[in-house]
């Protein structure tokens, strides 16, 4: 008899009385369930025998090499070496000597497994290794651990209260399925591998009059002139003509751009949809960990968002972007730079794209990418004269 199973990337089973365990790869999977299904209809004790011999030079693996697991986007793919680590590496043999974290890696066989695209993943991945702040702490050997945290985020799930209520009351679903059905990754990766996440603020209703400088109200309410109600609070038909502040801290704390049509030229601490919000520098980020409730742009999931009150706003993350994946549980994370592309406080004007975005964060990291290797030819350079 043969027995087969799958868990995770590994096969392992028996034939007779002969137990395996080798790296998972899909046709020689396919191959073991054929000689699997011919060893049930063996009708001779020779041609089972024969059938086994066959099976076990399937179960033998040179563990020197790494092993093709899954596609995950176009000419790449999900590799294993013989260590248990897991990379990226194309078609032709690059590999990106980065292995992956245990959380991803996990979603990226499940993914494939389920025939979900994993191309966002593997361009999210693509996108976290252009993250400065990483190549800093690998240098300091908090690398492995930064990415962990990270990636850990993004598996972050969230049993959404209103949905689970919903499918009780209204579906009649039993708890447990409830709980199922109302659980959701806290945030969602878009096509281009960016995060897209939220962002708590509160809006600014005054203004200061031109003329005497005196704080008055930023919009003006209008009146039914014979039962006194209110017909109209004055907003902005389109969100992106409305004004916003961070939750917290306010008019207080670091100064950032909010740049876009719309936009400031100088830092202020203003938020707007349709803008990117941008601290001047890295040195306005506390980078550590361990620290909560310290400088830089902060952003989370729908847990992160439960904290506070205020107006919620979408907002897309590059991940080279992300400097602090703090261990405080509340689905939060800091950053240098954000994108607001709509808001649940009111209807956008425009339509912002992650492509847009991503394409903007794309012609960034070129520059980067210049700046390193500048970098590196003028340390060459040095060392060539010494």
């Amino acid at each position: 008899m043969i027995s087969i199973n799958v868990i995770g990337d590994m096969i392992s089973g028996s034939y007779g009385n002969t137990p395996f365990s080798r790296t998972f790869e899909k046709d020689i999977y396919e191959q073991m369930l054929e000689l699997a299904l011919k060893a049930d209809n063996a009708a001779t004790v020779e041609e089972y025998n024969d059938i086994l011999s066959e099976f076990a030079l399937l179960t033998t693996e040179d563990l020197t090499t790494r092993h093709h697991i899954a596609t995950v986007a176009g000419e790449m793919f999900l590799s294993r070496d013989s260590a248990g680590r897991h990379f990226i590496e194309y078609d032709n043999g690059d590999v990106i000597d980065t292995p992956l974290p245990e959380s991803l890696v996990n979603r990226i066989l499940d993914s494939y497994d389920a025939n979900i695209d994993t191309t966002p993943l593997a361009k999210l991945w693509m996108r976290w290794l252009r993250n400065p702040i990483l190549r800093k702490k690998n240098k300091e050997g908090k690398g492995e651990e930064f990415t962990k945290r990270f990636f850990e985020f993004i598996d972050m799930k969230y049993v959404h209260p209103a949905l689970r209520v919903e499918f009780m009351d209204e579906h009649g679903l039993s708890e447990e399925l409830a709980t199922q059905r109302a659980t959701m990754y806290q945030v969602k990766i878009t096509k281009e591998g960016l995060v897209n996440a939220f962002k708590v603020s509160r809006e600014i209703l005054t203004k200061y009059d031109a003329e005497t400088g005196e704080e008055v109200p930023r919009y003006q309410r209008t009146f039914n002139i014979d039962t006194g109600e209110i017909e109209s609070d004055g907003l902005p038909e389109h969100v992106e003509d409305r004004l916003f502040e961070p939750s917290i801290k306010g008019q207080s704390g670091d100064a950032f751009y909010c740049e876009g049509a719309n936009g400031y030229s100088n830092p202020q601490h203003f938020i707007k949809v349709g803008c990117v919000h941008r601290l001047p520098s890295w040195d306005l980020v506390d980078t550590n960990d361990d620290h909560v409730c310290v400088p830089g742009l902060h952003v989370g999931g729908l847990k992160y968002i439960a904290w506070y009150t205020g107006e919620i706003h979408n907002v897309f993350i590059d991940p080279m972007h992300v400097g602090a994946v703090p261990d405080s549980n509340d689905g939060a994370i800091r950053c240098l730079q954000y994108f607001v592309h709509s808001s649940l406080a009111g209807v956008n004007g425009s339509m912002y794209h992650s492509s847009t975005y991503a394409a903007l964060t794309d012609e960034q990291w070129e520059e980067m990418k210049g700046e390193i290797i500048d970098a590196h030819t003028n340390r060459l350079d040095k060392v060539r004269m010494l």
